[in-house]
């Protein structure tokens, strides 16, 4: 390959079946994955965060967190003997769950 260096060279991953699926060298001659995600991170519209946050400030017995690989919020009641979860997409689905179980 002309125009190259010997070390940034990319190379072919043994039992690959893709082109994408390369390996690079940096200087150090050590190997990284290609920086292709297959799945990328979704991110929670800002206002429901901020109505989320803000249902949590007045019921302290719920824990929520926005799961960003399967794009939904994931709510549960903080005691350890409950059963109460819920998973939704949908920030104002989360909220009515825990309210009505608060």
């Amino acid at each position: 390959m002309s125009g190259q260096e010997p070390g940034k060279r990319l190379r072919r991953v043994p039992g690959a079946h893709s082109r994408r699926a390369i390996r690079r060298r940096d200087k150090g001659g050590k190997t990284w994955p290609g920086s292709r995600r297959k799945h990328r991170a979704k991110l929670p519209d800002h206002g429901d965060a901020r109505r989320i946050a803000a249902f949590l400030d007045r019921h302290p017995g719920w824990s929520a967190f926005w799961d960003k690989r399967d794009g939904v919020w994931r709510v549960a009641e903080d005691d350890p003997h409950s059963d109460l979860y819920a998973q939704d997409a949908h920030a104002d689905r989360v909220i009515d769950y825990m309210a009505m179980h608060s």
